[in-house]
């Protein structure tokens, strides 16, 4: 029983830094929202509290107006994708957390369907992020790599299959 007690601590510590991530992400995707907004509404020729056209270009000189457009653009799509995954995550340790045990059939079905989430959503995010960044005429940062996604959505999806045969030997004994 004492390593149930540490599984669920440890449940208990990525559940909080699953939903502090999640809120981050989801603020990270906000501003970037605001700034979007505030770039489209000076390239239309407005002000936004007070700062023209003329003045925001100043303020982007290395790239301009349109470029600034693109890159927010493409920075909420993986502020957003990142958010949602943290949600998936949140709400499955938090499901666990509730049952009381990670050997359950629906909490290795949700570690499964996060496995494939976390290696869909962030190659579906690339692929919006580099379809942006050709229409902006934006050089597409070569930072932004999946083979991490990938290797932990495999991680996830296997684990969910240890997470099921423990369910399933639970089920046995009762």
């Amino acid at each position: 029983m004492k390593t149930l007690e540490s599984i669920q601590k440890t449940y208990k510590v990525f559940e909080t830094l699953a939903k502090i991530a999640m809120i981050l992400s989801f603020i990270w995707a906000g501003i970037t929202l605001v700034g979007l907004l505030c770039g489209i509404a000076w390239r239309i020729g407005g002000h936004v509290y007070g700062i023209s056209m003329e003045n925001a270009l100043e303020l982007t000189q290395a790239a301009g107006l349109e470029q600034m457009i693109g890159a927010l653009f493409a920075d909420f799509v993986f502020a957003l994708t990142d958010g949602l995954l943290f949600l998936f995550a949140h709400r499955y340790l938090k499901q666990e957390l509730a049952d009381g045990t990670p050997f359950t059939l629906a909490g290795a079905e949700q570690v499964k369907s996060l496995g494939v989430k976390t290696i869909v959503m962030p190659l579906v995010a690339a692929i919006i992020s580099a379809v942006i960044y050709e229409c902006f005429g934006l050089t597409h940062p070569s930072d932004r790599g999946n083979g991490t996604a990938v290797v932990l959505g495999i991680a996830l999806i296997l684990f969910s299959l240890v997470l099921h045969h423990g369910a399933e030997l639970r089920e046995g004994k009762e």
